[in-house]
C-alpha cells in the first residue's frame, strides 16, 4: 500500500467515528461476553471502512483476528475466499463430522470428491469457526466483501446468521451499491459516511501539511462528501497556491490517485 493511503487511513480513523467504532465495541462486547456479534459495514469507496476493520483489530488482541479481503482476481476461483478465511483454524478440520468433513476437504480440493454440497460446506465452516471460539474467541473481518468469490460469501453470510453464544465475531466491509454482496442483507448494518466538515478540513490540513483557506475548504469538502481517501489524495495533487486559495480550484477536482469521482452524482469508485 502507497505510504499516502496508510497515512490517511491513520489520521482517518481516528476522526469522527465514535458511532462506527461504538458499534464495532458492541460485536466486541458481545463476543467477550460469551455471545457473537456481526456488523456490516456498508460505504463507497475511500470512506474509511479499513480503517475500522484496522480499529476493530487493534481492540481484540485477546482474540484470534482472521481476516480476507475480496479480490477481483479470484472472484472466480471458488472457494478461496473462504478459504484465506479459515486456514488459521484448519487444525481443526479433523474433528468435524465426517460429513462435514468431506465437503469441507473437498471446497478446499484437499480430497478427491464431487462438487460440495454448500450447505455441508457452511455447516463445516460454522464447526470450524465455533470449535475454534471454544478455546480462545474469534474475530473474523471481511474486506471488500463485494469482490469475494460468490459461494465464499454466501457460506458466510450463512454462518453469520446461525452465530449466537459462540464467542465468534463477524465484520463486514462492502462498497455501497455492489450486487454481488445482496447475500448479507437481513444482518445488522451500519452505513459508513464521509466526515462531518470540521474533521473532514481537519484531514484535509493535516495532509497537506499547511493552512487551508476556509472557503478552499469548504468547497473541497463540499465536492468530495467528506470522503477521507478522497480528502488525503487531494491534498497531495493541490498546489500550496491553491489549497492557500491564491490560485483558483480547476473543475472538476483532480483525481489521479487511486480514486475517480463520478460527477454529478458524487460517487467515487478506486482504481483497481
Amino acid at each position: 500500500m502507497e505510504p499516502l493511503a496508510q497515512e490517511g487511513r491513520a489520521i482517518s480513523g481516528l476522526l469522527d467515528r465514535a458511532v462506527e467504532t461504538g458499534a464495532l465495541e458492541g460485536v466486541l462486547a458481545a463476543v467477550r461476553d460469551g455471545l457473537s456479534g456481526v456488523l456490516v459495514l456498508r460505504g463507497e469507496a475511500g470512506v474509511g471502512k479499513t480503517s475500522l476493520l484496522d480499529w476493530a483489530a487493534r481492540q481484540a488482541d485477546e482474540m484470534q483476528v482472521a481476516r480476507v479481503a475480496g479480490a477481483e482476481a479470484e472472484m472466480d476461483m471458488g472457494f478461496a475466499g473462504l478459504h484465506q478465511l479459515l486456514v488459521p483454524f484448519l487444525g481443526g478440520l479433523e474433528g468435524l463430522p465426517g460429513p462435514q468433513r468431506q465437503a469441507l476437504g473437498s471446497a478446499f480440493g484437499l480430497v478427491a470428491g464431487p462438487p460440495p454440497d454448500r450447505f455441508l460446506v457452511g455447516m463445516a465452516a460454522l464447526t470450524v469457526l465455533t470449535d475454534a471460539a471454544a478455546a480462545r474467541p474469534v474475530l473474523c473481518l471481511i474486506d471488500d466483501a463485494q469482490w469475494l468469490n460468490p459461494v465464499s460469501i454466501e457460506v458466510l453470510g450463512f454462518v453469520a446468521r446461525r452465530l449466537y453464544a459462540d464467542r465468534v465475531g463477524m465484520v463486514f466491509a462492502v462498497r455501497e451499491g455492489e450486487g454481488q454482496a445482496l447475500v448479507l442483507a437481513g444482518l445488522p448494518e451500519l452505513t459508513v459516511g464521509g466526515l462531518a466538515e470540521e474533521a473532514a478540513r481537519e484531514l484535509l490540513a493535516r495532509s497537506a501539511g499547511t493552512q487551508v483557506d476556509r472557503q478552499v475548504g469548504w468547497r473541497i469538502v463540499a465536492d468530495t462528501a467528506g470522503n477521507p481517501l478522497a480528502l488525503v489524495e487531494l491534498a497531495a495533487e493541490l498546489t500550496a497556491a491553491e489549497l492557500s486559495g491564491t490560485e483558483p480550484l480547476d473543475w472538476p477536482l483532480r483525481f489521479r490517485g487511486r480514486l475517480e469521482f463520478h460527477p454529478p452524482w458524487g460517487f467515487f469508485r478506486r482504481h483497481g
